[in-house]
């Protein structure tokens, strides 16, 4: 009994041991807050514990950062040393503070302070270009948004995680939206007193308000809910339902969905934000109906991939390009459109990304302009193509939901994916990810040399790119005669140039290098359709705009507007009048704007009209004499560079254009009517011929390609093609 009695006395010691430790790794606040919205007063009392981790054995001090229009009034447990220029940060928003504790081992204090929290909501000309304005933090009668950014709580390190209890005092008629789970949203007289509840550590803690309408579905253990700003059932309920799937989707592919609610919460100005266990969409955007089976399943899938398994900086911002994966891209993988998703993400970064704006991916951290997102959200992208290309998709799903299951509510990056890759696969993948996440740059393939003597089939394989070779597992696609099926090859490739060899069971007719864009590579211009990005994303650019007709004024400004977006993005933009050049220029890309613009001749309108099928005659027509045409087409004299045309009938209409085209530069033709400029039609011009892709030998094709399975609907097997 009396060694029983030890046991159990041991065992609970080792259990305390092992919750103080725990306790030991956090922050905990204490959050008391009162708003008073007419004035945009914040008041706050904070008890905060803060881990010993941090302290040296005898030290007593620590630094602290808070918003500078916040003034403290009274700190209990220790006391401000001193007011440090904060050289840190290099962030004029903001003080630094020395704080001492009375003791070196006791870390808990109380502080109180308040102010006004009203930043202006602003859109800078890169932001421009992504149609977002953002704020560090606001209180005002249309809202209140408040995050790390507002420093509206003492910030001690980047890296700390926190646990808090968050109790708000706020005017009847509000309601606050914050992480983990709501305690207490009850009304008290004239104010409202809410209280959440956060057990599980956050890289950060927002505050949200508005007047909203509340709706809520409870799905198991989940409260799903939609805060919207105007009451509208029927849209509550489309985005309540569909969450249903997409929870059950990530349950099964990922793991347990880590919150005890999941909200859709209408915010007062255009943002797209997925925060954990909620996410803050514009009221234009919420109403998108494509956003229900695009946006919004990416932004509940970051409350696995960002928002509990958290980002570490330091070492890179890994979540965008896997959400970006198994969401976006899984979407269109399940409508048998992946390989198109792909394509379009390769055409981005060859765009966009050049030897003066590329880096490494773990050097991304967030997404300023076209360039950076092509790099963190699309190369990341494909890197995780290639890793379920080169693994399959068993051992893909096993090896995310064991980094899930490792790292919730951890700061991790891409060291941490590469460990449960290799665990799970039990192969050594340090010159993969090295290759991938350490070097920048991308391959560019060409295939020469191709021949064929009887059923055998030989050709050469080059990468054209400056750098480095890169080692590759690329799929080669071989039409057979006779043969109702693809025959697939996989070629490994180490060296810059190599010749391969296939003995095949039939006549070869045609093969093609990668044809579903499986790989992370530079396209060839002729590889795809000329698209709106082609003519975005050069360094050098001309716009031409006309001098005659009633918009001139009008153009101009869509001139001006994006060349300030461009140079944003180191990018060089001259604007020029129609009548001052002779001849469009063949050396970089070109935007010929307006109807009455002399360039808009023969040339423009020809090579246009002759790639659409007899079906779209009349609405272009139509579009022409009262809308509005953009298009890209191939600069007739260098094929490596593109020209752009945007037409349109009126002032407004025009005006909407200058953001909208942004936002549609995969596509190559496009239609809008109407002043607001409405979407009626858009798609791409059939692409020059892929050089990629090569004829052997005469004979009937009757293979075709088949997507693969979509990654949430192959629970088996190798997610490659047979080869």
């Amino acid at each position: 009994m009396k060694r029983y009695f030890t046991l159990m006395i041991m065992a609970l010691a080792f259990i305390n041991a092992q919750l103080l430790s725990a306790q030991n790794q956090y922050e905990n606040q204490e959050i008391d807050v009162t708003i008073d919205v007419a004035s945009s007063m914040l008041t706050v009392k904070n008890q905060i514990t803060l881990p010993n981790y941090l302290f040296n054995k005898n030290d007593k001090s620590i630094a602290f950062y808070l918003n500078k229009n916040l003034s403290i009034e009274k700190i209990e447990g220790a006391k401000i040393e001193n007011l440090i220029n904060n050289d840190t940060l290099n962030n004029p928003y903001v003080n630094k503070y020395q704080l001492v504790f009375k003791k070196s081992n006791s870390h808990n204090f109380t502080i109180h302070y308040k102010g006004v929290v009203k930043d202006d909501i602003k859109q800078s000309a890169a932001e421009y270009a992504r149609g977002f304005s953002e704020t560090k933090g606001v209180i005002s009668e249309k809202g209140i948004y408040m995050a790390n950014s507002t420093y509206w709580l003492p910030t001690f390190n980047e890296n700390l995680l926190s646990t808090f209890n968050l109790n708000v005092k706020i005017d009847k008629d509000w309601s606050i939206v914050s992480q983990g789970e709501r305690k207490k949203n009850d009304v008290v007289g004239d104010k409202k007193m809410i209280t959440y509840h956060s057990p599980n550590p956050m890289d950060e803690v927002y505050l949200i308000g508005a007047k909203w309408t509340e709706y809520s579905k409870k799905l198991g253990d989940v409260e799903v809910q939609a805060f919207l700003r105007t009451p509208d059932q029927e849209l509550a309920d489309r985005y309540l339902n569909v969450t249903s799937g997409y929870l059950q989707m990530y349950n099964t592919l990922i793991g347990d969905y880590p919150y005890t609610k999941f909200a859709l919460v209408e915010n007062f100005w255009e943002t797209g934000y997925g925060m954990p266990s909620f996410t803050l969409l514009g009221e234009k955007v919420i109403r998108f109906p494509w956003i229900l089976f695009s946006s919004y399943p990416h932004e509940l899938l970051h409350n696995y991939w960002g928002n509990s398994v958290f980002v570490n900086y330091n070492e890179g911002n890994w979540c965008e390009g896997i959400t970006a994966y198994m969401a976006d891209h899984l979407m269109q993988e399940q409508r048998g459109s992946g390989a198109t998703y792909r394509r379009n993400t390769l055409q981005k970064f060859t765009d966009y990304v050049n030897a003066e704006n590329d880096f490494p991916i773990h050097q991304f951290l967030n997404r300023n302009n076209s360039a950076e997102e092509a790099i963190g959200y699309g190369k990341v992208l494909m890197v995780n193509n290639m890793l379920r290309y080169d693994l399959g998709d068993e051992v893909f799903v096993k090896a995310y939901q064991k980094f899930y299951e490792d790292n919730k509510f951890k700061k991790v990056s891409f060291p941490e994916i590469q460990k449960s890759f290799e665990e799970v696969s039990g192969k050594d993948l340090n010159s993969f990810f090295n290759q991938w996440i350490d070097r920048k740059g991308a391959p560019t393939l060409e295939i020469s040399n191709v021949s064929s003597k009887g059923n055998q089939l030989t050709f050469t394989i080059k990468q054209l790119q400056n750098e480095d070779v890169f080692n590759m597992n690329i799929p080669v696609a071989i039409y057979t005669e006779g043969n109702n099926e693809v025959v697939w090859k996989s070629v490994q490739m180490n060296k810059k140039e190599q010749k391969h060899t296939f003995d095949l069971a039939q006549k070869p007719l045609r093969v093609e290098v990668d044809p579903q864009f499986n790989m992370m590579r530079r396209l060839d211009r002729k590889e795809v359709p000329s698209s709106l990005s082609q003519v975005f994303g050069e360094t050098k650019s001309t716009i031409i705009v006309p001098v005659d007709g009633k918009s001139v004024a009008v153009y101009q400004k869509m001139a001006e507007t994006w060349k300030a977006t461009q140079e944003s993005q180191g990018k060089f933009v001259a604007i020029v009048n129609d009548i001052d050049i002779k001849n469009i220029p063949v050396d970089q890309s070109v935007w010929v704007l307006g109807y009455k613009n002399k360039f808009y001749g023969k040339e423009l309108k020809t090579i246009y009209k002759d790639n659409f099928n007899a079906s779209n005659t009349e609405l272009i027509s139509s579009l022409q004499s009262s809308g509005a045409l953009v298009y890209a087409i191939p600069n007739a004299n260098n094929i490596a560079q593109s020209v752009g045309f945007v037409g349109a009938n009126s002032d407004a209409a025009i005006t909407a254009l200058t953001s909208k085209l942004l936002h549609y530069g995969k596509y190559g033709y496009l239609g809008f009517e109407g002043d607001s400029a409405k979407n009626v039609m858009k798609g791409s011009l059939p692409a020059l011929d892929s050089p990629l892709s090569v004829k052997v030998n005469d004979g009937e094709i009757t293979a075709k390609l088949i997507p693969r399975k979509a990654l949430y609907q192959s629970k088996k097997g190798s997610g490659r093609p047979k080869h």
